[in-house]
């Protein structure tokens, strides 16, 4: 210190000149270290955000597709801590537990159907094996036991010659040179598909391998040339498309009917369409999907189109009022704001972002309290839409009932992601569903307005899995015409199933009953939610 001291000048003015310098250097090296400090920070943060990244990269290629929160079963310590949990000790011999009552369901096997077709195949015993070992007397009957196997019998090919019987004139002379005299035929079976080798009960079979089985015509194909029938993927192609026009009066019935119903869910995904006017064979197109009501009913209206313009879903809502549910996705937004329409957002895609932030924080960060909330609100709903189903509560009450529990749920919710927004890094995971659940909020809440919504728009996303399925076996359609002709077939086929009809069997029957029908009235009451599945 004497050292330092002594080499101190004794001008003021020299001391002043260092203390500046000094304080000068100190300034520097104070704003250097800021600025590392806020460099680091950023690294850090990027660094974070890359692991998240990274983890959902891992996930998403590795990880499990479900979004079901992984809970640990509090009875698996009790493998570890068997000592423990059940030793004699006072204070374990005061814990009572009460288990509510309940009704055990019985296991078993579950019969076969009793509509199916059974035939009983006797089985005896001979009169030497029935025979008395001491009197030779045979042995009375007692009883029997029997036991039911399922005989799958493999398809095979019939062919059903049709033979329509001509008549020609009467010969007696008042009929000669008259009206009465032209040769007249016994109709042949009404076709769906004029002129088609195939019954409509084949084409039917060929429509629900593919529309609901997901079975590729080119497969179709090879399990047609095991049977000996040699019919191309072309062949089945056309009467894929021949049918399709058949039923479009209906097709374009249930769009009309969805357009008029009070709530309407959207959704799309993509398909690949190979020969398509000025577009690469590697092109995105869409497949959209509305799902709608009529008398309660669910109706599904599937649309394609090439692109995944906002004005696609504008043209088909085109004169529409009532609610539109659909995810948070931008083409929908200009939409929702038209006159007559309330946009309704997806609590679904809202949880969605939370899970994945919950998954790359490993289940430690504070999403896993945003997907606590959302769970037990949904276990409300469920409880809530169960007794309105069971006719326990009427219309105004369920909506009444459901505003003022789910209310208090969602603004709970809210207030939590408020509090949390400003101080949660934006590009980080939790940032980003935070952000994505403030901005579709507005939107969520308007479910509560009406009974036909729900909180998400899983629905439309339901019914749109077939297709994607379909679409991971056949890949691509071929034509734009192809890609309308499965549009129209997956609307009818998912409306039927929507309505509890077998696919096959209301098919087989449409493709009978619809080349009788003479007015479009007559078609209409074929649509499968006018008729009841029990009625044919």
């Amino acid at each position: 210190m004497k050292t330092v001291l002594g080499k101190l000048p004794d001008d003021i003015a020299t001391l002043k000149k260092m203390v500046i310098k000094h304080a000068s250097i100190a300034d520097e090296k104070s704003r250097l270290a800021d600025e590392l400090a806020l460099k680091l920070s950023e690294l850090e943060q990027s660094l974070s955000e890359e692991k998240e990244k990274y983890a959902a990269l891992q996930r998403l290629v590795f990880g499990s597709k479900s979004e079901k929160k992984q809970v640990v079963n509090p009875k698996q310590e009790l493998l570890f801590n068997e000592a423990e949990t059940f030793s004699d000790s006072p204070e374990k011999k005061q814990a009572t537990v009460t288990v509510a009552a309940h009704e055990r369901k019985k296991t078993g096997r579950k019969s076969f159907p009793a509509n199916l077709e059974r035939n009983e195949i006797l089985h005896e015993l001979s009169e030497a094996e029935r025979a008395c070992p001491s009197c030779g007397a045979l042995r009375p009957e007692i009883g029997e036991e029997r036991t039911e196997e399922l005989r799958l019998i493999p398809a095979k090919a019939v062919v059903d010659v049709h033979v329509m019987k001509k008549y020609g004139p009467c010969p007696c002379k008042d009929c000669q040179g008259t009206e009465c005299s032209p040769v007249i035929q016994a109709a042949g079976p009404a076709k769906i598909v004029p002129g088609s080798r195939f019954s409509n009960g084949t084409i039917a079979f060929f429509l629900t391998s593919k529309f609901v089985d997901a079975q590729p015509f080119y497969r179709m194909e090879g399990i047609l040339s095991r049977w000996g029938v040699n019919t191309g993927r072309s062949t089945l192609c056309s009467l894929a498309i021949s049918a399709g026009r058949a039923i479009s009066d209906l097709v374009q019935a249930i769009r009309d009917d969805i357009k008029a119903s009070s709530m309407i869910g959207m959704d799309e995904t993509t398909v690949q369409v190979l020969h398509e006017t000025n577009r690469s064979a590697q092109s995105k197109s869409y497949m959209w999907v509305a799902s709608g009501f009529k008398d309660g009913k669910r109706l599904i209206f599937f649309h394609y189109h090439p692109t995944r313009s906002g004005n696609v879903a504008a043209d088909f809502l085109k004169g529409y009022s009532g609610y539109l549910q659909t995810d948070g996705y931008s083409g929908y937004s200009r939409i929702g704001d038209s006159p007559g329409i309330v946009h309704v957002g997806c609590m679904a895609h809202i949880r969605r972002k939370f899970y994945d932030a919950d998954k790359t924080s490993g289940g430690t960060g504070e999403a896993a309290d945003m997907l606590v909330m959302i769970a037990g609100f949904y276990h409300e709903e469920q409880r809530l839409r169960t007794q309105y189903e069971h006719n326990e509560l009427d219309e105004s009450t369920f909506l009444a009932e459901r505003k003022r529990i789910q209310g208090p749920l969602l603004e709970q919710m809210h207030e939590w992601l408020l509090a949390r927004s400003a101080s949660v890094a934006p590009m980080s995971g939790l940032g980003k569903a935070i952000s994505y659940a403030l901005g579709q909020w507005d939107h969520a809440l308007h479910y509560l307005d009406h009974v036909l919504l729900t909180p998400d728009n899983n629905a439309v996303e339901n019914v749109i899995r077939p297709f994607v399925v379909g679409r991971k076996n056949w890949l691509f359609s071929n034509t734009p015409s192809g890609a309308h002709t499965s549009a129209g077939l997956y609307s009818l086929i998912e409306t039927a199933k929507a309505n509890g009809h077998e696919p096959y069997k209301y098919l087989c029957y449409l493709f009978d009953a619809l080349p009788m029908a003479k007015t479009l009235e007559e078609k209409f009451r074929l649509l499968p939610y006018r008729l009841d599945p029990s009625s044919y």
